[in-house]
């Protein structure tokens, strides 16, 4: 054996021994349980493949701001409570007189339940360079306020509210609040720097004073469980705000849903994935009256893709409602993404994958003369070709037993590896 092929096989079993740890234990079912506790308290940070990754309670916050630099997101806890409502009679001029008799009559704003980043502030937002609560400046690409705020708290309090600019070239927001005599003035500068990298959300506390980090790093969860306002529909179709328990996904985290299919359906790559907050949502489970409790369809399947790539069917069990808040579920990894260790190949093509009888690999692409090789996970070679020519071909897996497999072709001028799941 010379250097260069004991490099390459040390490179392979390294490969396949990180694949192997990352992995393998994900392979078959896996049931767990996530808990908001009593009244849905807390919100529940979830990562496919590690569970459960943080509990943070849920009224701890009044507002979010999205990091990314160039953003002016700002959402609101509505998920305890708060309610934002416009000032309806002067900019920003009238903030030391500011006239509240009619407030019963004002309608309150919402954040999306589609797009993370569209918060309550900007419910009535234009377009650019309108965003809601303030004006885009072309020339220092600030977001200045233009618009006066009213925010009940979750304990029935209230306070005006001014977002006066967000300075998007240091990503920092200043805003300044009190009560609605004016007393108990506040002036709040946030630096969103320090978390635009690792978080989608920065909090504030209005109470306290004080900036909340409470979400994981981004890359470490998939899905969270929380409350929220949703657009709900009525026995008539009338659409109406109302706040629900469901699921929420992070950001590049894809989902698709089907609906009805067999216990045993796995063909997720017939559908594309969904990429919002809520395509799993509130509406996986509803309350039956004559049983007094919630269920869910048996028939009902998700599919999400990871952070990380990886595709997990997922399947809810129970929901306990409001006295525990518990949620029963099964996942089970379905598809594994490209690691480091392995090249994303381009010119292997692998169909159906995940694969039962038979699966087609089309090196079409591929330079020829050159060797394909189809190894275990422990690095074991189960199969090897040398092509002469470059081909597609139908290879009956009938002698292969069920997991992980890597698909392998070199010639003299490339190497380059695929994964292939049989199940």
């Amino acid at each position: 054996m010379n250097k260069f092929t004991m490099k390459k096989y040390i490179f392979l079993i390294l490969s396949l021994t990180f694949l192997l740890t990352s992995h393998t234990a994900w392979t078959n079912p896996i049931h767990d349980t996530v808990v908001m506790g009593p009244g849905y308290e807390s919100d529940v940070f979830y990562s496919m493949q590690q569970g459960v990754i943080k509990v943070e309670p849920r009224n701890n916050w009044d507002l979010g701001f999205y990091t990314n630099r160039w953003s002016a997101g700002i959402i609101i806890n509505e998920g305890t409570g708060v309610q934002l409502f416009t000032y309806p009679h002067g900019d920003t001029t009238a903030w030391d007189s500011m006239d509240f008799t009619d407030m019963d009559e004002w309608q309150p704003m919402h954040n999306s339940d589609t797009i993370w980043e569209d918060g309550a502030f900007s419910y009535h937002a234009l377009g650019h360079p309108d965003y809601g609560w303030g004006i885009y400046n072309m020339i220092t690409h600030d977001v200045v306020g233009d618009s006066l705020f009213v925010l009940q708290l979750a304990n029935g309090s209230f306070k005006k509210l001014w977002m006066q600019q967000k300075n998007s070239t240091l990503n920092i927001f200043y805003f300044k609040y009190a009560d609605l005599d004016g007393n108990n003035e506040v002036e709040a500068v946030l630096d969103v720097t320090p978390y635009q990298d690792n978080r989608m959300f920065i909090y504030y506390d209005l109470q306290m004073q004080q900036v909340v980090d409470r979400e994981p790093d981004i890359n470490e969860w998939d899905l969270m469980w929380s409350r929220y306002a949703a657009i709900v529909y009525d026995l008539e179709g009338n659409p109406s705000y109302y706040i629900v328990v469901g699921v929420l996904s992070n950001l590049e985290v894809g989902v698709s849903k089907f609906y009805p299919v067999a216990p045993d359906f796995n063909e997720w790559f017939t559908k594309d994935f969904e990429e919002y907050m809520t395509p799993i949502g509130h509406d996986w489970k509803e309350f039956d009256m004559n049983q007094f409790a919630y269920v869910i369809p048996d028939s009902l399947a998700y599919f999400v893709r990871s952070r990380q790539g990886d595709v997990y069917k997922l399947e809810f069990e129970y929901f306990s409602g409001t006295a525990t808040g518990q949620t029963g579920l099964v996942k089970e990894l379905i598809s594994m993404s490209d690691v480091k260790e392995l090249s994303h190949s381009s010119v292997i093509r692998i169909y159906p994958n995940p694969a039962t009888d038979h699966v087609l690999i089309d090196l079409s692409q591929v330079e020829s003369p050159a060797m394909l090789r189809i190894y275990e996970l422990s690095g074991k070679l189960v199969d090897q070709q040398y092509l002469t020519t470059a081909v597609s071909f139908n290879l009956p897996l009938n002698g292969f037993t069920k997991g992980m497999y890597i698909i392998e072709i070199e010639s003299d001028t490339m190497l380059e590896r695929q994964k292939l799941l049989i199940r």
